[in-house]
């Protein structure tokens, strides 16, 4: 059933969210000090280094470079392929480096310049939405409980028990099924989360299912109170 913990994982996962977004956008500041600082100019890929990750293995072009200061450098790149002929020993690539501390260079693609700070913020936005969403469906079903027995439509209807294996425990939920004789339409009706399985507290009951009768898909309430809580 629904309680407060699922109103806390939502706004953990902001959290999560937001401080994974804030990282991309930290990274993204030095990416952008270091592309507007530096130089461009061509190297050559005097080697492939190969890393085993997994069952896979990665290959990073090895590339030299003469900086202005007439020296030469080298850089191994820190987005590989796991094509080892990506890149072959001799090919010309562009690369970016500081002038002050040519040590410091990148090779000249968007992984390479942008890659981590695009994922770090992809991958922030993703969960601060979802945990918006948590919050957002955690009120939203709250208002259909106060709303629904005011303002929609009482049906009552027998339920079933399904469950799922959800990060190593079990989940139970109550699925009604009810045919609108309006529309000829079979609508699916789900309840909150339960703890334990309440197949044996459901025999001969029919289930207080509260809809919208405007729009039953996405307003409605199975009533579950009944269930006790699991100590």
């Amino acid at each position: 059933m629904k309680n407060i913990s699922e109103l806390l994982k939502g706004i953990a996962i902001i959290i999560l969210g937001g401080a994974i977004f804030g990282g991309g956008v930290y990274l993204s500041q030095e990416e952008i000090e270091f592309y507007t600082q530096s130089t461009q100019t061509e190297g050559t890929i005097i080697g492939i280094d190969s890393k085993r990750s997994g069952n896979t293995n990665y290959y990073y072009p090895v590339v030299s470079f003469e900086s202005e200061d007439g020296n030469t450098y080298t850089i191994s790149s820190k987005t590989g392929t796991n094509g080892p002929f990506d890149h072959e020993t001799g090919e010309k690539i562009k690369i970016r480096y500081l002038k002050e501390k040519p040590t410091n260079a990148k090779i000249d693609n968007f992984m390479e310049l942008w890659g981590m700070s695009a994922i770090l913020l992809a991958v922030g936005l993703v969960f601060f939405l979802a945990g918006v969403y948590g919050c957002y469906n955690f009120f939203h079903k709250i208002k259909l409980r106060k709303e629904l027995p005011r303002t929609g439509k009482l049906i009552k209807l027998p339920g079933r028990v399904e469950s799922k294996l959800s990060k190593n425990k079990t989940e139970f939920v109550v699925v009604a099924e009810w045919l609108n004789p309006g529309d000829s339409k079979m609508y699916v009706f789900t309840s909150d989360k339960i703890s334990y399985d309440p197949t044996s507290l459901l025999t001969d009951k029919l289930l207080d299912v509260w809809i919208d009768p405007m729009s039953p898909k996405k307003r409605y309430y199975v009533d579950v109170s009944f269930l006790p809580e699991r100590s």
